[in-house]
């Protein structure tokens, strides 16, 4: 089973009302671009059914910072919060434990894959952006390669990512695209990859271009150390796992190029296809 001390950090919905009528490139009663938030882990607790929209803090911020972009330029967004247990993290261990945890993560993915089924088949011009915290990241993660080809894909966002492959195609943000050296380290669930069902190949190039994976060095869930001799979890991992947040600037200053992405998406962008290879390579360098 995974290692106690990653795992244990996977800690950190209801549907959101649309914020506006769509535009004329989008279905009646549809905006142009629809959210789909995952939550992290023990995000839709309680209180959290509600707050942030059931998405959790990061997913519901990065929502309202896309929003916000949008509407300066006259584009609309509606959003939901993928309906699944977002299970807490069983600090105690035990199989019975993780396997609840394991089976939280898949009710997740399959619960993503229907409302994004549900949502495409209502509103067919909408395009749509994936996005996810930590367990909520996995849950989207394992959905991108089943919609490499799918058009309504805008663009997803991954934010502490326990499935991450540090080599994957998608446009890396976090102190782990800065690092001098390159991190040894990797999506905690892929030191298990069998066991836990992660997705061990890169994606498909095409949607790894469109997909923000952010991940900061020292995070036991996105950037575990395969090598690392001890089990315990220390109060700086926790605060790594924890400190995700969107910002204007440095490496959690994901807002920019994801609006970017999914402004490129748009039915009514004039980028032609070379357009979209400059942006995409201006994106692989983060902004800093």
């Amino acid at each position: 089973m995974f290692r106690r001390y990653a795992l244990a950090v996977l800690v950190a919905g209801t549907a959101l009302a649309g914020v506006a009528t769509g535009t004329a490139s989008a279905a009646p009663g549809c905006g142009d671009f629809h959210w789909l938030g995952a939550a992290g882990s023990g995000q839709r607790d309680g209180a959290g059914l509600t707050a942030n929209a059931g998405m959790g803090p990061v997913v519901y911020q990065s929502f309202q910072q896309l929003q916000s972009e949008l509407a300066a330029s006259g584009q609309t967004i509606t959003a939901e919060a993928v309906q699944y247990p977002a299970a807490p993290v069983p600090l105690n261990g035990g199989i019975g434990g993780w396997m609840g945890f394991m089976d939280s993560v898949k009710a997740g993915t399959d619960a993503a894959a229907k409302q994004f089924e549900a949502f495409t088949e209502r509103c067919p011009t909408t395009k749509v952006v994936l996005a996810g915290y930590s367990q909520g990241a996995m849950v989207i993660h394992r959905n991108l390669h089943d919609l490499a080809e799918d058009p309504h894909v805008a663009a997803a966002l991954l934010i502490a990512d326990g499935d991450r492959l540090p080599a994957d195609t998608t446009v890396n943000l976090g102190s782990t695209a800065y690092a001098t050296t390159p991190s040894v380290g990797k999506g905690v669930a892929q030191e298990h990859s069998f066991l836990a069902s992660a997705p061990t190949s890169e994606l498909p190039p095409e949607l790894g271009a469109r997909t923000i994976s952010v991940c900061d060095v020292g995070d036991p869930v996105c950037d575990a150390d395969p090598d690392a001799d001890t089990d315990e979890l220390s109060p700086a991992a926790l605060a790594i796992h924890t400190s995700y947040a969107p910002t204007t600037s440095g490496p959690h200053a994901w807002g920019t190029p994801l609006y970017q992405l999914v402004a490129a998406a748009s039915p009514t962008a004039t980028v032609g296809s070379d357009g979209v290879s400059a942006l995409v390579d201006g994106l692989a360098t983060p902004v800093r």
